[in-house]
């Protein structure tokens, strides 16, 4: 009995650390790098970091200098610039130490990426990019930059080149054109795939809507109106939709 035992514990380790069965660890700069994650910040002195509440008040945290933390998304504005830590929002200044996660490790965790524009100085906010279509991603000076090209009746011509911090790496899955989906709350319609985006309107639960587009950033697409051609899609949530056949 204690044989079999030893036996049947043996195979679950195995099942459990078996490589084979496992998402390989993405790494970087000697760390762990995380799906949606940007980059990493250290701090060059004690420094207070602060998050909003839903009800407008804030709670703060003081981080250590040079404790180490992992950055998500990124916000870009009036010449300033924030990152997200956890729940906690910080701006950068010369206190701030951020290194950037390469834009090829962090496309590579999604087979189909979109490469969306956050820089709202750059005149292009929401601008989306792929690479099977109009860009890649190329070496400049030690940083990988986006790689914008379009054709101009001669050719392909590549001029334009925007900065990784300047992109929100996104997955894009496949959806069919002109299903109907139900809304199953309220929500907030956006103007692009981002959460911090102009709100166009709001659509209230039990509304029918028309999908047109593949979803990004787990936005979908979608028109009151499929027939309407001069009416311009809205983004609503993938989780809020039902689909009806």
């Amino acid at each position: 009995m204690k044989k079999l035992f030893i036996v049947l514990l043996a195979a679950c380790v195995f099942a459990v650390v078996d490589p084979t069965k496992s998402e390989a660890i993405v790494r970087y700069d000697g760390a762990e790098v995380y799906k949606d994650q940007t980059g990493k910040m250290t701090f060059t002195k004690d420094i207070k970091v602060y998050k909003k509440n839903e009800d407008g008040t804030f709670d703060s945290l003081v981080v250590k200098r040079n404790n180490y933390f992992r950055t998500y998304d990124i916000e870009k504005y009036d010449g300033k610039t924030f990152y997200q830590m956890g729940q906690y929002r910080v701006q950068a200044t010369n206190l701030v130490v951020f290194k950037e996660v390469p834009m090829k490790i962090r496309s590579s965790f999604y087979p189909n990426p979109t490469y969306i524009n956050i820089n709202r100085d750059s005149g292009g906010y929401g601008k989306m990019f792929t690479e099977w279509q109009d860009s890649s991603i190329t070496d400049m000076n030690g940083n990988q930059m986006l790689k914008y090209c379009k054709s101009d009746g001669e050719g392909l011509k590549c001029e334009k080149y925007y900065p990784g911090s300047d992109m929100k790496v996104a997955d894009t899955k496949y959806r069919k054109t002109g299903v109907r989906y139900e809304v199953t709350e309220d929500t907030k319609a956006k103007s692009y795939p981002l959460i911090d985006s102009k709100t166009e309107k709001v659509i209230e639960k039990g509304s029918i809507v028309y999908s047109v587009s593949d979803s990004i950033n787990a936005y979908l697409c979608v028109k009151d109106d499929l027939e309407a051609n001069d009416e311009q899609c809205i983004w609503l949530p993938v989780g809020i939709l039902k689909p009806i056949y």
